[in-house]
This record gives C-alpha cells, sequence and structure tokens, in this order.
C-alpha cells in the first residue's frame, strides 16, 4: 500500500510539473499571442542583444530604361551583420521594390550601416551583397533566372568594409529564403533619418554587358 502511494505522489508531481509549464505557455499565448511566443524579437528576451536586425536605410536609388527595359538600382545599408541577414534584408527590399515600381529587373546592393554613403565610395569592400531580382525573367536581357545572389562570406569591420570570401548562392537557395519572408516592406530609415535620392534617366549607364556584376558594382 505504501509503495502504491508513493506511486501515486510520484505521478502528481509529474503532472503539477507539466501543469505549471502548461499554464506559463498559455499565459504567454493569451497575453501576447502565439506569433509573440514563436517569433519573439531578440530585443524583448533577456539577454540577448538590443539590435534586432533588419532595418535599413536607402542610401541610392536609380530608374532607368535599357534596351526597352524598366531597370532599378538601390543601395541600401543595414544593421545586419550576418551574412545571411543582409541577403534577406535585401531580398526583402528588392521584392517591396519590384511589386510597387514593376522595374523589369531590379538590383539591391547592401552596405554596412557603419560604412560609407557616398555615392562614390560604395563599391568595393563597402557592398556585403548583391540581389538580382527578375520578377519576369522573360522581360529581362539581364538574366534568365528570378533571383541571383552573391555576398560576402564575412563579417563587417568597425568601418562597414567586408573582407572575406565571395560566395554565390543556388537558385534553389534563394526560392527557400524568399519563401520564408512574410513582411515585405521598404527600408524603415530608422538607421539616419534621410530621404533616398532617385534618378530617373533614359539610357543610363550600368554594369557592363547589361548584367549586374556582383559586389563590386556599385561603381558601374
Amino acid at each position: 500500500m505504501a509503495a502504491a502511494k508513493r506511486r501515486l505522489f510520484h505521478a502528481f508531481k509529474i503532472s503539477r510539473k507539466l501543469a505549471l509549464l502548461s499554464g506559463g505557455f498559455l499565459l504567454v499565448l493569451g497575453a501576447s499571442g502565439t506569433a509573440a511566443l514563436v517569433f519573439a524579437p531578440a530585443s524583448v528576451i533577456p539577454g540577448f542583444a538590443n539590435e534586432t536586425g533588419g532595418h535599413c536605410k536607402t542610401l541610392y536609388q536609380s530608374v532607368f530604361k535599357r534596351d526597352d527595359e524598366k531597370r532599378l538600382i538601390a543601395v541600401i545599408s543595414t544593421d545586419d551583420a550576418e551574412p545571411m541577414a543582409r541577403v534577406r534584408t535585401g531580398m526583402r527590399i528588392a521584392r517591396h521594390l519590384a511589386e510597387t515600381l514593376h522595374p523589369d529587373l531590379v538590383i539591391v546592393q547592401v552596405a554596412d550601416h557603419h560604412g560609407p554613403t557616398a555615392r562614390a565610395d560604395l563599391r568595393g569592400q563597402a557592398i556585403g551583397a548583391e540581389i538580382v531580382h527578375a520578377p519576369n525573367p522573360a522581360k529581362t536581357l539581364a538574366t534568365m533566372k528570378p533571383w541571383e545572389v552573391r555576398y560576402i562570406d564575412a563579417l563587417p569591420t568597425e568601418t562597414g568594409l567586408y573582407f572575406g570570401n565571395h560566395l554565390t548562392m543556388r537558385l534553389t537557395e534563394l526560392e527557400a529564403v524568399n519563401q520564408e519572408i512574410e513582411l515585405v516592406e521598404g527600408c524603415d530609415g530608422d538607421i539616419i533619418e534621410e530621404d533616398p535620392k532617385t534618378a530617373s534617366t533614359a539610357g543610363a549607364a550600368e554594369p557592363a554587358g547589361g548584367h549586374a556584376k556582383p559586389i563590386d558594382a556599385a561603381g558601374h
């Protein structure tokens, strides 16, 4: 009889732990919603860094015609340090520009928010990733793929420059990243409050061959 009571008490202790744990989850879900539990930003979790990443500012934007195509080039600065985070932010901005301005080709170059901002300096090691997006590849001569991405596999220096290997992502990888992007929106401008400069020209110069030359094409 005593052994049966001990087994019953042990089972009760386990159930009580499960009840407390479940109650904690239900409290969080009831107060903030499921998304808040699963996707809570690191800034609201004790012990994590304050910067959540994904913030960006448009440094330069140009819309022009090339062979009857409407093309758009944008250079953005971001607080994303990790290479894949820069790629995700760049792809998000490329999709936003494609959906709002409807160009045939979008090129987004990603710089660091500690790096240079002058147009002449946005080239070479100042560019950490470059995204080429063709919403309909049949409408452009620049690429036959909906996505092309190349990035520098390194963290930025304190001065916002990148030194490391240049990697090119496979289309299957890019399509997977694209599916992960739930909120498509432009730069929030929270790093530096300044309106982007947009130039619209006909027959403007661009990377040689009509393609976006990865990483160092900012000086096209």
